[in-house]
């Protein structure tokens, strides 16, 4: 939390996850697909936190602020979109909303809560609405932000990455596995050779 040198995006987010601090930490980043198990959604974000980090040694242009408090928050919906951390299923709110908007508005209210006004409360919802990196895949609005446009990919390496490794538990080497939804239904190889 002490890579995030704004204060406004440091206090939103503090202020976010202490709110949901019990949810956050138990609940599934998803019903199905991707760290579907509890705490999943906590682990999910570290994960993503880790890859970001990397990726702000290489890419110094990248506001890491922004990027962080947009990867901590991106999902924070997810709290009240499921129904919790074990046989998940989605709410009424999170069938009719979804997490994206609750995640928006929970930043707007935030905001209102700790008075705090000024760009960064557009920027951070910017990243939470254009997460999922495109209007087909439930974002509504395309990343414009590059900042929003590499948290997308960070979520979908590390969203893809959980997918492989379910996948691969259960594969014999020189196999392929069973086909992934989350990637296009294709199936992997399990290669024989390599170690």
């Amino acid at each position: 939390m002490l890579d995030i040198e704004n204060a406004n995006l440091q206090r939103i987010t503090r202020h976010l996850l202490k709110k949901y601090q019990e949810r956050f930490y138990t609940y599934p980043a998803a019903s199905s697909h991707h760290h579907n198990f509890a705490s999943g959604l906590s682990y999910h974000v570290l994960t993503m936190l880790r890859i970001a980090k990397s990726i702000c040694d290489i890419y110094p242009l990248l506001n890491k602020s922004l990027l962080y408090s947009g990867i901590i928050l991106h999902d924070i919906g997810k709290v009240r979109e499921l129904s919790g951390p074990v046989a998940t299923s989605y709410t009424v709110e999170g069938n009719l909303l979804g997490h994206i908007s609750i995640a928006s508005d929970e930043v707007v209210e935030a905001a209102r809560e700790l008075n705090i006004e000024g760009e960064e409360i557009m920027l951070l919802r910017h990243m939470i609405l254009s997460h999922h990196g495109k209007l087909e895949y439930g974002s509504p609005k395309l990343p414009y932000l590059k900042e929003a446009e590499i948290l997308c990919y960070i979520d979908n390496i590390d969203a893809r990455m959980n997918m492989f490794e379910k996948a691969y538990k259960k594969t014999d080497k020189g196999q392929f596995t069973d086909k992934i939804f989350g990637l296009e239904n294709r199936r992997f190889y399990n290669p024989e050779s390599l170690d």
